[in-house]
């Protein structure tokens, strides 16, 4: 059998979502990873590393944090230093999609010249496919919430597109269960729920 310090290093490139509520199960997932020694590659921006809890000193040389400055869009800036959605008013959201998006090149680059094993991403960055695609290395879309909640908002047909505005157009069509479930439900947003999503850009 061959020993852990014979096997061939195993490493992972995690890029989640610029959201705090997706990047603490990132971190947690990296972690989980790197007690079997397995390395990873932490990607988000430079104000938001320093925002995140500490890696345990035991597993430090396993987890990698990769600081790569959130693009600036060339009309209607983002408010300086605002790189996650805590920093940002609601109807600047779709601006922070762009400014993400933007980041396809560099983060691009950074997975070509690392290599990694797999990439790991959140399901708002669609373009990581080409790259994944393009570098030949396995990826896989970590989703941070339940398998029911995603029952909820979307169904397969829905997940891209205009499909999801087709399916349930508007806010208030969240105060009900949706159509695609066949049995007798409960589950719907209350007010406070279905606001805190479309503040969120859930619902976008």
């Amino acid at each position: 059998m061959v020993g852990m310090s014979e096997a061939k290093e195993v490493r992972v490139v995690m890029l989640p979502w610029l959201a705090f509520g997706h990047m603490i199960p990132f971190l947690d997932l990296s972690i989980a990873l790197a007690k079997f020694d397995i390395h990873v590659s932490f990607l988000s921006t430079p104000t938001i590393i320093p925002r995140l809890p500490q890696i345990p000193p035991n597993l430090s040389q396993f987890i990698e944090f990769v600081s790569i400055p959130l693009p600036k869009l060339d009309s209607d800036p983002l408010p300086e230093n605002a790189e996650a959605t805590t920093d940002i008013p609601a109807d600047r959201m779709e601006d922070l999609k762009i400014a993400c998006d933007l980041l396809q090149e560099p983060v691009k680059n950074f997975i070509a010249e690392s290599s990694p094993n797999w990439i790991m991403v959140d399901f708002f960055h669609h373009w990581a496919v080409e790259i994944a695609q393009e570098l030949n290395i396995p990826l896989i879309t970590f989703l941070i919430s339940t398998a029911s909640t995603f029952v909820f908002f979307w169904t397969p047909e829905f997940l891209a597109g205009e499909g999801q505005r087709q399916a349930r157009p508007l806010p208030a069509d969240m105060t009900a269960p949706p159509d695609w479930v066949d049995f007798p439900s409960q589950v719907a947003c209350r007010n406070q729920c279905m606001i805190s999503c479309t503040m969120q850009g859930c619902l976008e």
